[in-house]
């Protein structure tokens, strides 16, 4: 009862800007300082981080602010019925698939859907812009202590594959990208075995070896899609594996809130003393910070997820941090 009683109050919250009379109305044009987008795949630790940064007093989200830090916060969800397709498009516009279907977190990025998705610098336009700064200052609006002096942040994950089309979309107001990847292989088998929402939906019609090479597409064309965008534009990004951040959660919040210009604050860290709002969903996703969230998925590891991984994701490993495993039984081509 006490979950179901969150989950209704998150909904009434993130859907609130409904009813809010000033919307579709002008906002005034707020100044948009240095908007933070938070990038990686879903189930990746950007809950973690994000809670983290919204509970610094000038931070803001889609949904919420500082005294709702837990929030709904990904643009793509909480505007997406009244957004562009460009800016939305894993629950509301999405694309058809006769077989990986809406919503997705671990299937846009795959096959024929990747380039529906894929935006570049060159697909953005003038509308668009005005579009997204619309919703940005609409935000602010509704939850900025100082409309004049607010942080926008956001993670929604499709952005993860239109880093230089958002970049170019707010250019002139300086947006700063984190990048937190999760451990590959471990990624790709947690969400191959159900934890993605739309890959348990084809649990009874997919083999665990045909989700996993899914996944493993998935991984690759999102992360080569964040460090195509920042070598071709020389946009700076900010790399944060999720394990450094559980096991060294102050030295890795302070790197990111020097990169992103926001004062750190000890009070920023997850702590005993902290009572998660009201209206919040994934309760354990704060304290105490569980630093052995990966065992399991490593024990579980088989050639196929390791074979898988290197054969989409095997020049992004060591780009990411991380060390590239090898096959016990030798390498064969993945699926």
């Amino acid at each position: 009862m006490h979950d179901r009683l969150h989950r209704l109050l998150y909904v009434l919250r993130t859907m609130s800007w409904l009813v809010d009379p000033r919307w579709p109305g002008r906002s005034p044009d707020y100044p948009i300082d240095r908007p933070i987008f938070l990038l990686g795949t879903q189930g990746g630790g950007l809950t973690l981080l994000s809670r983290m940064l919204r509970r610094h007093s000038d931070v803001i989200s889609a949904a919420g602010n500082s005294r709702y830090w837990s929030s709904a916060d990904e643009l793509q969800n909480v505007y997406g019925m009244v957004l562009p397709p460009e800016l939305t498009g894993l629950r509301y516009k999405a694309p058809h698939h006769p077989v990986l279907t809406a919503p997705r977190s671990w299937t846009y990025a795959v096959g024929d859907l990747y380039p529906q998705y894929r935006r570049r610098k060159e697909d953005a336009t003038g509308d668009l812009a005005h579009r997204l700064k619309q919703v940005i200052r609409f935000s602010a609006r509704r939850h900025a202590k100082d409309r004049n002096r607010f942080r926008f942040l956001d993670k929604s994950q499709v952005f993860t594959v239109r880093v230089g089309f958002i970049h170019e979309l707010l250019r002139e107001t300086n947006p700063r990208f984190v990048l937190v990847p999760r451990e590959p292989y471990v990624s790709v088998l947690r969400a191959a075995e159900g934890k993605a929402a739309d890959m348990k939906r084809i649990i009874d019609t997919t083999s665990l070896q045909e989700r996993i090479t899914i996944c493993a597409e998935h991984y690759g064309n999102s992360m080569r899609a964040v460090y195509e965008d920042a070598d071709e534009q020389n946009i700076e990004i900010h790399c944060l594996k999720f394990e450094e951040l559980l096991i060294r959660p102050e030295e890795s919040l302070r790197q990111v809130c020097e990169f992103v210009g926001l004062e750190y604050q000890q009070d920023l860290l997850p702590s005993a003393e902290h009572r998660l709002p009201w209206g919040s969903r994934f309760l354990d996703r704060w304290y105490p910070i569980r630093t052995d969230v990966n065992r399991s998925y490593e024990q579980r590891l088989d050639d196929h997820t390791i074979e898988a991984v290197n054969h989409f994701c095997g020049d992004l490993v060591e780009r990411l941090g991380y060390q590239q495993r090898k096959p016990a039984a030798g390498v064969s081509e993945a699926a």
